[in-house]
């Protein structure tokens, strides 16, 4: 079996992976159709430890890279332990931004802990939350949430939560079923950036999502 990476980088981004494990079953996630990127493999068997994320990323760190990004095949803050430990790390090592992509559901996760207040002591310096839908009921057919309904308001509260500690941007993936330019306008009402991400994966698998939402490729 091929090795699997706890830390992977292209251009002059380094990316953490602290996760495999998700709160989501999105129809269009690449966990569907392939275990990592960048000719990386990130499909962990199980979280690794603080300890192990921090060596990963002291062994990987290039002095070329101009930021570090915590993102891998799951959702970070599954991970909290070691996704705060990699910013330290990162952060120990220069003063280049970091930024973690999440799904968002970290007030359901851990409702009795300040996330954003954590993240951004460890020195985190922007948050990419994947809106994904134009309202809940979308979100909940294209992203499957475990924590059902409630997932797609609980997410906007984090983002807006999140605005008093660091930078925040919302993201979409262009797939059947998605009103970009409505989800555009959630994310300037709240006065945040937004981001669209096309879908890279394997044709079939679009096809079998734009039949699920009842529309068209």
């Amino acid at each position: 079996m091929p090795e699997t990476n706890m830390t992977y980088w292209r251009n002059k981004t380094l990316y953490v992976n602290p996760s495999n494990r998700c709160t989501n079953q999105c129809t269009f996630c690449i966990r569907n159709y392939d275990t990592g990127v960048f000719g990386f493999n990130l499909n962990l068997d199980r979280d690794p430890t603080p300890e192990e994320l921090v060596q990963a990323i002291r062994e990987s760190w290039r002095t070329e890279f101009t930021e570090a990004a915590i993102v891998g095949l799951g959702e970070p803050l599954l991970n909290l332990k070691g996704t705060l430990a990699s910013v330290r790390a990162v952060k120990s090592l220069t003063d280049v931004p970091v930024r973690i992509n999440t799904n968002g559901q970290a007030l359901l996760i851990y409702p009795r802990c300040n996330i954003p207040r954590k993240l951004a002591e460890a020195g985190m310096d922007h948050m990419q939350v994947s809106l994904n839908a134009q309202d809940s009921r979308t979100y909940v057919k294209l992203c499957q949430p475990s924590f059902g309904k409630k997932a797609y308001g609980s997410m906007l509260r984090f983002a807006e939560r999140c605005k008093m500690y660091m930078t925040v941007e919302l993201s979409v993936v262009r797939v059947p079923g998605v009103d970009v330019e409505a989800c555009r306008r959630i994310a300037e009402g709240m006065g945040v950036s937004f981001r669209v991400r096309d879908y890279k994966g394997p044709s079939g698998l679009l096809v079998d999502v734009a039949r699920m939402m009842g529309t068209r490729v």
